[in-house]
């Protein structure tokens, strides 16, 4: 995977006060702190490198002061504050050098669940105190917009710099995700695969067959594209979508291309294949491993779910062998063979793209590299049941003595109220 997981967000800081003031509180990207991101990232592994002489405390911290040293070896105090969603931080330190300008991050306690319960853009007051060691205190405010947990920041713009922070797709990829194994339970019970084994049989037919399981699961479910991205709150300096959580994306039956992406990653992830998102400019995709050694790779465009096409007159031999013509669904299986067909055509054709540093809009991001590097997904809250669906129709068996979805909802109830 190209992007790195450094993030020195130093660079990324917009600072808000007057410049002449003693010192100059640094508050988030314009103003913005972003959920998804400080959830992501929490526990990111460091790149090694220490901070500068000048940046002082958490180095991928967002919440901060400039401040001017008084005097040599000068000791300051410095506390963020902001009830609604972090609890009181503190960084304590001495400045090196008299009129040198540090920028000091305190590690915050950020109140994750507060946090990944923020359905939309909110706006709250932190406060910055900073405490010198004669025992003056100053003490400014600054009014901070905390975006929704579905906003997903992409790119940030300082100055005639633009930062990387696409890898934060990762965080809606959620293989632990409770919905997942119900899901496949769903797949397994229309019978187009018996048991999900990943890679173990080492038959790429067998790879093939239960990706198309996953996908024929998705077009009994009705899911169909939604082409929702856009983000209540807006800025010029950061690039962001909006991505529903998995459990919406399940419950509502509907995706843009990011949703359907990350679902998918996440179900096959959840048995053992890998898998990528792709980005290409306005547009995201993704990708899976035939072979655990990563040889092969194919492409699924995931906005054709549930498309009505036609089956071409010609199908290549992996297809013909992965999957009984029995077992082929009337719309799945056209719109399986076509959504790898034009996405692995487009990953071919962009081959280059991806692989120059200057093509910013090309990425590839690399779930497992991220896991590795401390990405972690945004948690399920608990609070959404999973909708179990009956498939007896889709796979043209009779529903006799089969509860209904109310019935099995209300018993789930009484079970949870007990």
């Amino acid at each position: 995977m190209r992007t790195s997981f450094s993030l020195a967000l130093v660079l990324l800081i917009q600072t808000v006060g007057i410049v002449s003031a003693d010192f100059t509180p640094i508050a988030g990207w314009d103003k913005q702190i972003f959920p998804s991101f400080v959830i992501g990232t929490a526990a990111m592994k460091t790149d090694g490198q220490p901070n500068s002489e000048n940046e002082l405390g958490d180095s991928h911290g967002l919440l901060g002061v400039e401040l001017l040293a008084p005097e040599d070896d000068s000791q300051v105090e410095v506390t963020i504050e902001c009830n609604e969603f972090l609890e009181s931080s503190k960084f304590s330190g001495r400045l090196a050098k008299q009129g040198e300008t540090y920028s000091i991050y305190p590690k915050v306690k950020y109140r994750f669940d507060k946090l990944s319960e923020c359905s939309q853009a909110t706006p709250a007051t932190v406060t910055f105190r900073v405490t010198y060691e004669n025992g003056e205190v100053e003490e400014k405010s600054a009014n901070v917009t905390f975006r929704s947990i579905n906003d997903c920041a992409l790119k940030i713009v300082v100055g005639d710099q633009v930062v990387d922070t696409s890898f934060s797709f990762a965080t809606y990829v959620n293989e632990q995700h409770p919905f997942m194994d119900k899901l496949l339970r769903e797949a397994l019970d229309i019978g187009v695969v018996d048991s999900f084994t990943g890679y173990q049989s080492g038959s790429d037919e067998e790879v093939l067959r239960q990706v198309y399981a996953i996908w024929d699961l998705m077009v009994a479910r009705d899911v169909r594209y939604s082409s929702i991205t856009t983000t209540a709150a807006d800025s010029d300096d950061v690039l962001s979508q909006n991505v529903r959580l998995l459990e919406d994306t399940v419950n509502n039956q509907q995706a843009n291309c990011v949703d359907g992406s990350v679902l998918m990653v996440s179900l096959l992830r959840k048995i053992d294949i890998e898998s990528n998102l792709i980005l290409v400019p306005g547009h995201c995709y993704m990708g899976f491993y035939l072979d655990k050694a990563k040889t092969k790779f194919l492409a699924l465009e995931t906005t054709l779910i549930g498309s009505e096409v036609d089956e071409p007159e010609e199908i290549d031999e992996l297809f013909e062998n992965s999957v009984d013509e029995e077992l082929r669904g009337e719309t799945s299986w056209p719109s399986f063979i076509q959504a790898i067909d034009i996405a692995t055509a487009n990953l071919i054709e962009s081959k280059d793209k991806f692989q120059d540093s200057n093509e910013t809009d090309f990425r590839i991001i690399d779930i497992a590299a991220a896991r590795k590097q401390g990405v972690l997904p945004i948690p399920h809250r608990g609070k959404e049941k999973f909708l179990q669906f009956d498939h007896s129709a889709y796979v043209g068996v009779e529903s006799e003595g089969t509860e209904s979805d109310e019935e099995m909802s209300d018993e789930e109830d009484s079970e949870d109220d007990e």
